[in-house]
């Protein structure tokens, strides 16, 4: 090749490079405008309802004003009326007094219901059979034949799932049938296209209730259900943000996952699942090292070989699709593993970690990769998913005190992240905080306070 072709094959290289840098930063800014567009919605309909109530206090005062000048009025003539009736040798008796009752109530209602970021209005209306927001998303299907229908398909999944969640001991046959495993494949399906739709980083604003590794242990999703959500997740406030692990080490891996896809479906924008290095075809079809604790060894298992194998498949497929991280009030950085190391460019400068994994392709193998997949962004997701917080121990032999960065216990190119690389990613992106899914030893705890 001449150094002309060269030159310009380097060229080409480089304007990719860059336009695949601004598409990031825009994909990052139009998250931040998306955050900042629904607490100013929030801000407005709180000042157009403090406005309102504020008249209303005006015009309330006024009028009561106005009855206490009445009132004293009926009671100064009764009085009068008492003592003349007094003089007269008849009883006097006090009128009692009537509490005036309006017919009318306050009533907010969403400008478009079909809108996730539709606002609210605040209107004092007649009372009457007024339906919440909730029940007014609902009767909204009404008016589309195919939504209602689609709808319709989707309750008829979920609760047959729902039913197996709350009373498993009497679903045993629908556990081991291949209704069960036509429901997984049907979810999935719907699941699939939500996960690939949604940014590898999910911006999230509080209050967030944050889960780490479920293993297919169904006796923690009970706990949860039981003392956190126990009216249901629909009816308790805030968001559900679950850091990755769902299969493996426990034996009711199909059982956790068809709860937490069903809660998905149902709510994609309240229930968020980020994936872990379990979520992925190396780990979780290891039947050698977990045996009957594997997740492919419980999908053929339950279903023979040739359906479990679709099952566990198809299921993975949907993991390919999932986030890696989520940012909590711009303040908050939620990963399953820890933080990607950094790329440094010609210059110097370092780009973004949060712009590096919004970059990964939605559709991601990681462990084994896709054929599309690029070296740098499978390590990224790798780092996401894989990477462990160093031990004191390990800041002392292993981590690069330049960089912040050391070798895994793991191996397998696996890597460690210690004081200094928590304190540059902080820094970087102004957080204030990392949370993992590990057991909060005291060394973690430190890395979180810089």
């Amino acid at each position: 090749m001449s150094s002309k072709h060269r030159r310009s094959h380097a060229i080409t290289n480089g304007a990719n490079s860059n336009e695949a840098r601004y598409q990031s930063i825009i994909r990052e800014k139009d998250a931040q405008i998306d955050s900042l567009h629904v607490k100013y919605n929030a801000l407005a309909n709180k000042l157009y309802t403090l406005s309102r109530q504020y008249k209303e206090y005006r015009a309330t005062s006024k009028k009561q004003h106005q009855q206490q000048q009445k009132q004293q009025k009926q009671d100064q003539q009764t009085t009068n009326t008492a003592n003349s009736d007094n003089h007269g040798g008849h009883a006097a008796t006090t009128p009692k007094r009537k509490h005036i009752l309006s017919p009318y109530g306050n009533v907010v209602r969403e400008t478009d219901p079909k809108n996730l970021n539709g606002s609210l209005t605040h209107e004092r209306a007649r009372m009457g059979r007024n339906a919440s927001i909730a029940t007014a998303k609902e009767l909204t299907l009404l008016e589309c034949p195919k939504e209602e229908s689609r709808h319709n398909a989707n309750k008829a999944l979920v609760d047959r799932i729902l039913k197996m969640f709350n009373d498993p001991a009497s679903h045993i046959d629908y556990l081991n049938s291949e209704d069960f495993a036509n429901d997984l494949l049907k979810l999935n399906s719907k699941i699939r296209n939500i996960f690939e739709h949604e940014p590898r980083v999910a911006f999230l604003q509080s209050p967030v209730y944050v889960f780490g590794d479920i293993h297919g242990n169904l006796e923690d999703l009970h706990f949860f259900s039981d003392n956190i959500w126990r009216l249901g997740m629909s009816l308790t406030a805030g968001n559900f943000l679950f850091l990755g692990d769902y299969v493996d080490r426990g034996m009711s891996c199909l059982e956790c996952i068809a709860y937490l896809f069903s809660m998905k479906l149902l709510m994609p924008h309240k229930v968020f699942l980020l994936r872990g290095n379990h979520e992925t075809r190396d780990v979780n079809g290891w039947e050698e090292h977990y045996g009957m604790r594997s997740f492919l060894w419980q999908c053929r298992d339950r279903f023979g070989d040739t359906l479990g194998y679709k099952v566990w498949d198809q299921i993975n497929s949907a993991f390919d699709r999932m986030p890696l991280a989520a940012v909590i009030d711009q303040d908050i950085f939620c990963v399953h593993g820890g933080i990607p190391r950094p790329l440094e460019l010609e210059d110097g400068s370092v780009v973004s970690r949060i712009q590096e994994i919004l970059n990964v392709p939605r559709v991601a193998g990681i462990n084994p990769p896709y054929e599309h997949e690029n070296e740098h962004y499978q390590q990224v997701a790798s780092d996401c998913i894989w990477s462990d917080p160093a031990s004191e121990e390990q800041e002392q032999t292993s981590v690069d005190p330049e960089s912040g960065y050391g070798e895994s216990l793991r191996g397998g190119g696996a890597i460690c992240f210690g004081h200094k690389a928590v304190k540059d990613f902080l820094e970087q992106h102004n957080f204030s905080y990392i949370m993992v899914r590990y057991d909060m030893n005291m060394y973690e705890l430190n890395l979180c306070r810089y």
